[in-house]
C-alpha cells in the first residue's frame, strides 16, 4: 500500500507501507532500505539489530513474526523508516522501532506521519500495546501525538485508545491458568519486552543483568526497549546451548521468561549465566520456565549455570529453583541515592 502526504513545504511524501511478507527480498529495493538503515559510514545501531534488519527486509525471519516496514520516499529517495513488529498469531503487543529519518529532511515531518500510518494500522488488528525507546526529546514529543506515553526509563508506549493506563499492566498480565511452557519466539518481541518494562515486582531491582537493565526509581529505570530482546535473541540462535523458554498464559499472553547464554568457546561453554522475568501474578511460576530452560542445557553440555538478584523476591525465586549463594559482591550496583549488593547464585547441572 502507498500513501500520498503533502507536505507544509510543498513536497509530497510517499509512504510504502509494506505488510507482512510484502515487498520483501534482496533486491536493489531492499538494499537501499537497508544501507539507509545501518548508515555504513555513520552506523547507529548493535550488530544484532543490523542482522535481524537484514531478515526482516528479506522476508526470512522465523514465521511467528507479522511485521510492517514503512519506507518514505520524496522524489524517489529514501528519506524516512520505521518498523513495526508483533505476533502472528495473536497481534496484542508489538514492538515500534527501526525509525530514521535524512538528517537533513528532519523537520518536515516525515516520522510523524510514519508513526501515525504504524500505529494505527496496528489497532486495526486488534493490537493493545505498542513499545517503543527513545532519548530524544523531538522524538518523544512526535511519538506522543500518536499517543505513546512514558512509561519506564527510556520506554514509552501507547495503549489502544479507550485503555485505562492504570489498570492496564495488573488486568493485562493477570491471572489466567497456570501457563504452559514453550520456547521463545521472533513474534515475541512485543510480548517480551512488555513483560521485561513492566514495573512490578517493583523490589525486583535486576530485571536483566547481562543487558543492564535495573529497576530502581527515580535514579534507575529501564536503559534499553527493544535492543535487549535482539541481542538475546541473536546469542540464543547461535549456540544451541543457548536456552530461551517463556511461560504462555490461558489468554495466550506471555507472563514469565528464562533465557541463558553459554560462550561458544570450548574451554568457558560449560558455564552459563541465566535472566529471567515474571509478571507478579506468576512469580510463584517462575521455577516451571527457570527448570524448563536448565534442563534444555544440561542436555548440551552446560554444567553450572549463574544468576544475580539483588532483592529477596528474586533471590528466592532462584533459591526455590535449586541455586545457592555462591557470591556476594558488595556495593556493585549504583542506585543513585545509595549502592546495593548483588548475589550471584549458582546451580550446578551435574
Amino acid at each position: 500500500m502507498e500513501k500520498v502526504f503533502a507536505l507544509p513545504n510543498g513536497e509530497e511524501l510517499v509512504a510504502s507501507v509494506l505488510g507482512p511478507g510484502e515487498g520483501r527480498g534482496t533486491g536493489a529495493a531492499q538494499q537501499e532500505t537497508y544501507s539507509f538503515l545501518t548508515r555504513p559510514f555513520d552506523p547507529w545501531m548493535v550488530p544484532a539489530e543490523g542482522g535481524f534488519l537484514a531478515e526482516f527486509l528479506a522476508g526470512t525471519h522465523d514465521p511467528s513474526l507479522a511485521d510492517t516496514m514503512l519506507v518514505g520516499r520524496i522524489d524517489g529517495t529514501v528519506v524516512g523508516t520505521a518498523w513495526h513488529g508483533t505476533s502472528r498469531d495473536l497481534p496484542e503487543m508489538g514492538g515500534y522501532g527501526f525509525v530514521f529519518t535524512e538528517p537533513e529532511q528532519r523537520g518536515k515531518g516525515i516520522a510523524q506521519r510514519l508513526t501515525e500510518l504504524s500505529i494505527q494500522g496496528f489497532w486495526k488488528v486488534g493490537g493493545q500495546v505498542s513499545y517503543l525507546g527513545t532519548v530524544n526529546p523531538v522524538a518523544q514529543h512526535i511519538y506522543e501525538k500518536h499517543g505513546y506515553r512514558h512509561y519506564n526509563g527510556l520506554t514509552y508506549r501507547a495503549l489502544r485508545p479507550g485503555t485505562d493506563a492504570d489498570t492496564f499492566d495488573e488486568e493485562f498480565f493477570g491471572r489466567a491458568g497456570d501457563g504452559e511452557v514453550r520456547n521463545m519466539r521472533m513474534g515475541d518481541i512485543g510480548a517480551y519486552t512488555g513483560l521485561v518494562m513492566l514495573l512490578e515486582p517493583s523490589e525486583w531491582i535486576v530485571r536483566d543483568y547481562t543487558e543492564a537493565m535495573f529497576y530502581a526509581p527515580p535514579a534507575v529505570q529501564a536503559s534499553g526497549c527493544l535492543r535487549p530482546f535482539f541481542n538475546s535473541m541473536t546469542r540464543h540462535t547461535a549456540i544451541e546451548a543457548n536456552a530461551w523458554k517463556v511461560l504462555i498464559n490461558d489468554r495466550g499472553r506471555m507472563v514469565a521468561s528464562a533465557n541463558l547464554w553459554a560462550p561458544g568457546h570450548a574451554p568457558v561453554r560449560a558455564n552459563a549465566t541465566m535472566e529471567f522475568q515474571a509478571a507478579p501474578a506468576y512469580v510463584d511460576r517462575a521455577g516451571a520456565v527457570i527448570e524448563a530452560a536448565l534442563e534444555h542445557a544440561a542436555a548440551h553440555d552446560v554444567r553450572a549455570v549463574r544468576a544475580c538478584g539483588v532483592s529477596d523476591g528474586r533471590l528466592a525465586v532462584l533459591r526455590e529453583a535449586g541455586f545457592v549463594e555462591e557470591v556476594v559482591q558488595p556495593a556493585a550496583l549504583d542506585l543513585g541515592e545509595g549502592r546495593a549488593d548483588v548475589t550471584v547464585m549458582r546451580r550446578d547441572l551435574g
